[in-house]
């Protein structure tokens, strides 16, 4: 008797656990479908055309979609599969340096959660303290506010054009976009023209986002 219930035991564990795995799969699929189609339904609402020199490239783990210049190469595994942060690059250096854009989800210390002015001052006057010329300013992506810091830096003989965008997705957490071009390049005009247009076609999936803040904090 006490062999068969070992026996029925062990059947009943991996059923449970394959029950257990498939519930979180189809949690995670469920979440993936709701925020792509928070995506096109704001695209749509923005009214976003086709233009065939750029690519739509679409992130459920962000919760964000963008257009990348077709010629730009998207470095981004790890978003796609766990929502690492992501390059496009517009061209590699001989130096194996990129020139291009980063994007990364970063956590908000606890002391700025409910003091935006406090960390961007903060940070501002890190960036002088370090790049003499720095500067902020406000912007808005995908209808929410946020700030462009602005700076130079040198890298030897010559020297790079920074812009840090800084997006307050939910209150603890940010996402940077940082977008770098050397300031002697001959097609830097092009390369921030391109910028722009990336920037203004980003589309963020806040309402996921705030969903998944209140399910997390038990709101």
């Amino acid at each position: 008797m006490n062999h068969r219930i070992v026996l029925a035991l062990i059947a009943i564990v991996p059923a449970c656990l394959t029950a257990v795995f498939g519930y979180l799969q189809g949690s995670k699929t469920t979440e993936a479908y709701e925020t792509k189609s928070e995506l096109t339904s704001k695209r749509i609402s923005f009214g976003y055309s086709k233009n065939p020199n750029f690519k739509e490239l679409v992130y459920p783990n962000y919760g964000m979609s963008l257009l990348a210049p077709v010629s730009w190469t998207a470095e981004d595994s790890p978003a796609r599969l766990a929502g690492g942060e992501f390059n496009l690059v517009s061209r590699y250096e001989d130096t194996r340096g990129a020139v291009g854009m980063n994007f990364r989800l970063r956590p908000v210390q606890p002391n700025y959660v409910n003091n935006i002015s406090a960390q961007i001052e903060n940070q501002l006057v890190t960036f002088e303290r370090n790049y003499p010329g720095s500067k902020v300013e406000d912007v808005a992506i995908s209808g929410l506010a946020g700030k462009l810091f602005t700076y130079e830096v040198p890298t030897g003989k010559r020297k790079m054009l920074v812009k840090l965008y800084w997006i307050r997705v939910v209150p603890d957490v940010q996402l940077q976009i940082q977008c770098a071009q050397y300031t002697d390049a001959v097609d830097a005009e092009e390369f921030w023209r391109d910028v722009d247009r990336v920037i203004s076609s980003i589309v963020l999936a806040f309402d996921t986002w705030q969903s998944r803040y209140k399910k997390d904090k038990g709101i």
